[in-house]
């Protein structure tokens, strides 16, 4: 029962923070480095708290996205000196990582269908 308090919690945090990062793209305010590192850390903690809730290896798959997005792509930008072709890789990179989110949540709305059937 607390684990799923602190992930509720947790959860409600991201979400007052993507309204907050939402706001400030929409004001062209930048974030400080302190702060994007703090919310990464709470969407790792996140989801990795709904895995251990849940017990299902997809929901990993958020903190590799999470790593990749943040990590990896500003290395890879490092390696890549045409712009152009960095700029297709970033959304070749969304389109896949929209296309493996789009599959979680329809394989999440078919488990609670067939929960709420089986009742």
């Amino acid at each position: 029962m607390k684990l799923k308090l602190v992930t509720m919690i947790i959860n409600k945090l991201i979400f007052i923070a993507g309204i907050i990062g939402f706001i400030t793209i929409l004001f062209n305010v930048r974030l400080s480095v302190k702060m994007e590192t703090i919310l990464s850390i709470f969407l790792i903690i996140g989801s990795m708290s709904e895995f251990i809730e849940t017990r299902k290896f997809r929901k990993l798959i958020y903190p590799l996205i999470i790593i990749y997005f943040l990590i990896l792509l500003p290395i890879i930008e490092n390696f890549i000196y045409n712009r152009f072709l960095y700029i297709g890789v970033v959304v070749l990179s969304i389109i896949s990582a929209l296309m493996i989110l789009c599959n979680e949540v329809i394989n999440t709305i078919k488990e609670k269908n067939t929960r709420l059937n089986n009742k």
